[in-house]
């Protein structure tokens, strides 16, 4: 029996804001010695048959997941979606529909900065969106070419984040439709990276009441008391562990594929609450 290598159930490809295509994926996964990886693009699961099929014969393990950017609280809440079942009609069309919102909101941040003296070409950036969600990251890369700004962080601070020139608010699934549209995909609910929120705990009490599942305990942006205290807010609440590095691509410091794994006995409880979910959404099985 072959030693289980740990699940990364967080990354990123170039279906949303991710810069590298599923197949590299995987390889970073079968580099890292990763047993599973989950694909959690946001407002995305169109990448999946692709990342699926590079992973086919390797012996990886696939998750198919999303993530959805929520408001909770006056906070920009991100939920994943794991082992949800792409081809739910629902999540599909909500999924469409709020790829088509991002569109609308990356030209407008484009117009945005145009109007502050900072020209970008926005067909340029489309091409390499592609059949992603269009994001903040993408704008951020073209204001790096252009020489406007030497890093992410730099465009994020000077440009695109709320109050900045380049801003432009993001259409958002409230929390309770995000995490009702993942349990009807036959998918767990997992409060994404904890430590972003003001008050964590109100997040999940409010998770907790539209059926959260589970918190992402382990972050690339976790220090090891964050892991601690999250970690006792799971069991605290019966919620399950989940783990993810968070990818994008590089350069990306402590968020390379595997960099965040769960182990062993804690993928066990998770992958068991994926099967019954399936069962209850009716949804086929894993």
């Amino acid at each position: 029996m072959s030693t289980f290598g740990g699940a990364d159930l967080h990354c990123h490809s170039v279906f949303s804001d991710g810069v590298e295509k599923p197949a590299q994926l995987v390889s970073r996964a079968l580099e890292a010695g990763l047993s599973v990886l989950a694909l959690s693009d946001h407002d995305a699961v169109h990448g999946l048959p692709e990342f699926e099929a590079a992973a086919k014969g390797t012996g990886l393990g696939t998750v198919a997941g999303t993530e959805l950017s929520t408001h909770c609280d006056g906070d920009d809440v991100h939920v994943l979606g794991l082992f949800v079942d792409p081809e739910e009609p629902e999540l599909v069309g909500k999924l469409a529909h709020f790829r088509k919102e991002r569109d609308t909101r990356g030209e407008l941040m484009v117009q945005r900065l145009a109007a502050s003296g900072f020209p970008l070409d926005l067909d340029a950036i489309r091409k390499v969106v592609g059949d992603g969600a269009f994001g903040r990251p993408h704008v951020a890369r073209a204001m790096i070419e252009a020489g406007y700004v030497a890093t992410l962080d730099e465009a994020f601070d000077r440009f695109l984040s709320r109050g900045k020139p380049g801003y432009a608010p993001k259409a958002k699934w409230s929390l309770e439709d995000a995490i009702r549209s993942i349990r009807k995909a036959g998918g767990l609910a997992v409060l994404a990276h904890p430590v972003w929120y003001r008050d964590p705990e109100k997040v999940v009490a409010e998770g907790i009441s539209a059926g959260l599942d589970g918190i992402e305990v382990f972050h690339a942006d976790h220090l090891g008391q964050q892991e601690n205290q999250f970690s006792v807010l799971a069991e605290r609440n019966g919620l399950l562990k989940s783990a993810g590095s968070d990818y994008h691509g590089p350069p990306q410091g402590k968020r390379v594929v595997g960099a965040v794994r769960l182990d062993e006995t804690l993928w066990k409880p998770l992958l068991a609450a994926a099967h019954v979910r399936r069962a209850e959404a009716g949804r086929p099985p894993l």
